[in-house]
């Protein structure tokens, strides 16, 4: 009897090991995705802030969905790249026309990224938080919590 049990926790203290081992080789797997995840995100920031707009839609998802709420200019939901930059760029230019976002920090859980800034521009000092969901090196989904009060009391169209 005394084998037998030396054999059998012989045995679960391996299968033990082996699941150790795998879960932190998923761990490892996790955190290259979110560097990439990240990566992305950080790559549609900066193409936004340069204007280019070809690398920027390079970036997402043609099924792309893109919300900001509110009652501004550029709240709705977006389906696609080439509507965001006609339905959400485009009124950027026009209403905020020194809008910049300046980010703060980065945090990311799997495929989702959230992104702390600060939103500046003519009358326009606030922060703001932005959601995204990246997919096989894409992004899928972007959220927008501006504060969009004090976005519309800085549109210069409204002035």
């Amino acid at each position: 009897m005394y084998k037998f049990e030396t054999v059998m926790k012989n045995i679960f203290l391996s299968l033990m090991l082996i699941a150790a081992i795998n879960v932190q080789s998923g761990h490892h797997e996790s955190h290259e995705s979110m560097d990439d995840a990240k990566s992305i995100v950080t790559k549609a920031y900066a193409t936004f802030a340069s204007g280019d707009t070809d690398a920027w839609a390079a970036l997402h998802a043609d099924d792309l969905v893109f919300t900001v709420f509110g009652d501004i200019a550029t709240s709705g939901r977006h389906v696609g790249p080439q509507a965001v930059i006609e339905n959400v760029f485009g009124p950027i230019a026009v209403h905020w026309p020194t809008f910049t976002i300046t980010n703060k920090t980065m945090y990311s859980d799997g495929n989702m990224v959230f992104v702390h800034s600060d939103m500046t521009g003519d009358n326009l000092d606030t922060e703001t938080l932005h959601m995204f969901r990246v997919e096989n090196g894409l992004i899928q989904s972007f959220t927008a919590f501006d504060d969009t009060d004090s976005m519309a009391a800085a549109d210069v169209t409204n002035n």
